[in-house]
């Protein structure tokens, strides 16, 4: 116990002037001695021992109400456990991903948390909190609940060490001691086991705990398949507990409903689901899903753009090449047919698609061109004439890591052996035929490597596949062969030139740097915004020739459907959607050390804090006891005889 007034204490040397009083006022009587009244000695005998003892316990409750009434003005107090929690700088984390819309004992955990803080908040003290995409530093409570009560959830989260770096960033100008607040419900993602152990900062957990860990989630959706007004989309979904019911799935363009069907999910916590949907474009696609948990990943936004047609450029030296511009026709394909003398370079190095047809040799030039586009991923199919010139050919296909030509035969040689399950066969077929209309070839090379989708008899290579590039062992001209009259030619090198397709992402996910590229050519000082119906964006662009990269880094896109636009023109549609990882529902709450606590709310944090940074006043206490001590005084005059 200590005092605020200790120097009041020397006042307790004052009480030896009572004591003094009261033993003058108790001297001794003289005695005097009566005959004849035996009887009236004895009573005077008792009432002066009485009157004795009544002055002695006066005199105690005297002496007692003085002394405390001394302490009570030398205000006693207790020393705080620890004076400087209250005055601590305190920084709060408030967990806002996805996940905190599971649902805990008192509602939506983040709509809890918001309000818990709201409640708890201390009036008179400036407080720095942040969330996965905000920051607010030393506010006042009633500007801090403004900011709390409009605060959203964010697209995408971040891991213990990012957080711990941002505390750090908050408090680096702190000399006192730091104590950091983490709101969460501390899911695995967060890899909470990286709290940092520093001993200068002290970590108070504050779980908050979901009433349910069921949660269904549309993980992703691509095209298994396109074609030019058909699209078979892939929907991939994911459960964190066993589902016994089937779950609908529904495909919309904005309203309008595409498509429906139910999945079970049996023993295994994923499925998939499939949807033939008959349309060039899709502009606002959603699939939807209903589910009681999280809401943000019931839904998944994506966008399927018309089709450009494949930009087709056939090279080819005095023979004819007309049956492959039949097969390749709009709307699907837009061919154009060179001479090796005459060939566009201009053109080449748009391509999507280029076909070598019949040429004896490959220049140098060609061969530059033709690896670069390899890098940009245009595949190339080559047909050899009858006589080439082997080292020119080998020369590019070893720069194209392709099969490469070895010796030349000359015998007449069925087409026989077919690989059904290569993608370029696999929907051809209705059945695995073995006995068909044979084609045949009269000569043809000798091929190393690559992987076979059409044989010879002897199971050596007709037309193989090597890193992008279709390579043909034999010339397809009528004296040589006369594979163009099979039924094969027309889904072989339809299928070949559906693979140059450039199909755009369905979707990209927000808080990346995303490179998107369309092609556009801009003015220099016009820009192209990413629009929706409440958002605006001017997102990092640049021009690269006939194209426009677009960048997303740096801005906070939500998800949604979006559609770039130049000059308030639409160029093409493009949708964003959050990662799934908020939505395994997988926590870990870390254990208590030294310098981390977990409190089972905010309200008893703050108590506790206010509680260890607050003494301990005693002086109303010593008021009270010297108030029964007079009290006692008066019952004692009053009372005792």
């Amino acid at each position: 116990m200590e005092f605020k007034q200790p120097e009041l204490l020397y006042a307790l040397f004052l009480l030896i002037i009572p004591l003094a009083v009261h033993l003058f006022q108790l001297r001794r009587f003289q005695k005097e001695d009566f005959t004849n009244v035996k009887f009236l000695k004895k009573v005077i005998r008792q009432t002066r021992k009485s009157s004795r003892l009544k002055k002695w316990l006066v005199l105690a409750t005297r002496m007692l109400m003085l002394t405390v009434l001394i302490f009570a003005f030398a205000q006693p107090y207790f020393p705080a456990e620890n004076p400087e929690a209250a005055s601590s700088d305190k920084v709060i984390f408030l967990d806002n991903s996805y996940s905190m819309q599971a649902t805990g004992q008192n509602g939506e955990l983040l709509a809890a948390a918001i309000q818990d803080l709201i409640k708890n908040l201390p009036e008179n003290e400036e407080i720095s909190l942040f969330t996965h995409n905000d920051d607010f530093f030393n506010l006042p409570a009633e500007e801090l609940t403004t900011e709390l009560q409009n605060l959203d959830f964010a697209e995408t989260s971040s891991d213990f060490n990012t957080l711990n770096l941002r505390t750090e960033q908050l408090l680096k100008t702190s000399t006192r001691d730091k104590d950091v607040i983490l709101i969460s419900d501390f899911q695995q993602n967060l890899n909470p086991e990286d709290l940092s152990d520093a001993s200068n900062i002290n970590y108070h957990l504050i779980p908050a705990i979901p009433g349910n860990t069921q949660n269904i989630s549309i993980d992703s959706v691509f095209i298994s398949n396109r074609e030019a007004s058909e699209i078979d989309l892939k929907v991939l979904l994911s459960s964190s507990a066993e589902i016994s019911e089937p779950v609908s799935v529904s495909v919309y363009n904005g309203e309008e409903l595409l498509a429906k069907t139910a999945v079970n999910f049996v023993e295994n916590e994923q499925t998939q689901t499939s949807f033939m949907v008959n349309a060039e474009e899709i502009p606002n696609g959603i699939i939807r899903i209903e589910d009681a948990s999280l809401e943000y990943d019931n839904s998944l936004f994506f966008s399927l753009n018309k089709l450009k047609p494949v930009e087709v450029v056939i090279i080819t030296q005095d023979t004819d090449a007309s049956f492959l511009s039949r097969i390749l026709t709009p709307p699907e394909f837009n061919t154009e047919i060179f001479e090796i003398d005459q060939l566009d370079f201009n053109r080449l190095n748009a391509a999507d698609l280029v076909i070598l047809n019949e040429l004896e040799a490959v220049s140098g030039a060609l061969e530059s061109n033709l690896t670069n586009l390899q890098k940009n991923a245009v595949p190339l199919i080559i047909i050899p004439s009858e006589n080439i010139n082997q080292n020119s050919y080998n020369n590019l296909l070893r720069s194209l890591n392709a099969p490469i030509f070895s010796e030349l035969k000359t015998q007449e040689v069925l087409i026989t052996e077919l690989a059904f399950d290569h993608p370029l066969l696999t929907n051809v077929f209705e059945e695995r035929i073995e006995n068909f209309d044979y084609p045949k070839v009269q000569s043809y090379y000798s091929l190393n490597n690559g992987r076979k989708i059409i044989s010879y008899q002897e199971n050596t290579g007709f037309l193989l596949e090597g890193n992008g590039v279709f390579l043909f062992s034999a010339a397809l001209n009528p004296d040589n062969t006369n594979f163009r009259n099979s039924p094969l030619i027309v889904p072989v090198f339809y299928n070949m030139g559906l693979t140059a397709l450039k199909i755009p992402n369905l979707y990209y996910e927000t808080g990346k740097e995303n490179e998107i590229n369309i092609s556009l050519q801009t003015q220099q000082d016009e820009v192209v915004h990413i629009v929706s119906r409440t958002e605006d964006f001017i997102p990092q662009q640049r021009a690269l020739g006939d194209n426009l990269e677009i960048s997303t880094s740096g801005l906070e896109i939500a998800s949604g459907n979006y559609s770039l636009e130049y000059n308030n023109e639409n160029q093409t549609y493009i949708s964003f959607n959050s990662p799934r990882s908020e939505s395994e529902l997988e926590y870990n709450i870390p254990k208590e050390t030294e310098n981390v606590k977990i409190h089972s709310n905010i309200g008893s944090y703050f108590n506790e804090i206010k509680a260890a940074g607050q003494s301990n006043e005693l002086w109303k206490c010593f008021v009270i006891f010297a108030l029964i001590f007079l009290t006692a005084e008066m019952l004692l005059l009053k009372y005792l005889k």
